[in-house]
């Protein structure tokens, strides 16, 4: 158990390590060029992080798309450790990057406030997130080949007693294939007797018919 508590532990360091660089920078968005929050998330995620953001920031507040924008925003999200106040968030996606804008209220979250840990630490999570997310599938399609393998396994062992039952079958075939040989062995012997005492008959019959033949 502990083996496998290590193993564990170091593959989520590993993962972590993978995404883990919040940057800080000024970008231009919906509301003008402020200073927002990116991530590079799990390579492969690309699909699946607008859709994934929803649910995992559902706990802050609910998000919706802003298909004019191709923005994700939040609104009056309620984020514990960034500010006593609501705020608004504005996501973007890009190929892998995601990045994030945190309004607090006529600014926007930059590392001189308190609340920048807990805006990098979001993103960290949802990368995490995302990640677990990769490797639960690929366990599921792993579970998919186990199952499959032990289905082909299970065909071969049918087939091995079919083909072992068979084996059977034509060796009680083979046996009294030659058994039959023996007693056709033992007919033939005996049908070659019979013509035998047959063709000294006819010899028999055929020296009376010249007898008569003679008178």
């Amino acid at each position: 158990m502990r083996k496998i508590t290590l193993l564990t532990t170091i593959f989520l360091f590993s993962a972590i390590a993978t995404f883990a660089q919040v940057t800080e920078n000024e970008q231009y968005m919906s509301q003008g060029t402020y200073n927002c929050l990116s991530i590079e998330l799990p390579t492969g995620s690309e699909k699946d992080a607008p859709k994934e953001w929803g649910k995992f920031f559902k706990k802050y507040g609910k998000t919706k798309k802003n298909r004019k924008t191709d923005e994700y925003f939040t609104d009056d999200a309620n984020i514990m450790g960034m500010s006593n106040n609501s705020v608004d968030v504005y996501t973007t996606f890009s190929g892998n990057t995601m990045t994030a804008w945190f309004d607090l209220g006529g600014t926007y979250l930059s590392s001189s406030d308190n609340g920048f840990a807990t805006g990098e630490q979001i993103l960290l999570d949802f990368g995490l997130h995302l990640k677990v997310l990769q490797v639960e599938d690929e366990l599921e399609d792993e579970e998919k080949n186990i199952k499959n393998l032990q289905s082909d396994l299970k065909k071969l062992e049918k087939d091995k007693a079919t083909l072992e039952k068979n084996i059977e079958n034509w060796k009680a075939k083979i046996a009294q294939a030659e058994a039959d040989i023996e007693q056709n062995i033992q007919e033939q012997e005996t049908k070659t007797v019979q013509i035998g005492n047959q063709e000294v008959i006819v010899e028999q019959v055929k020296a009376r018919l010249a007898e008569l033949k003679l008178q």
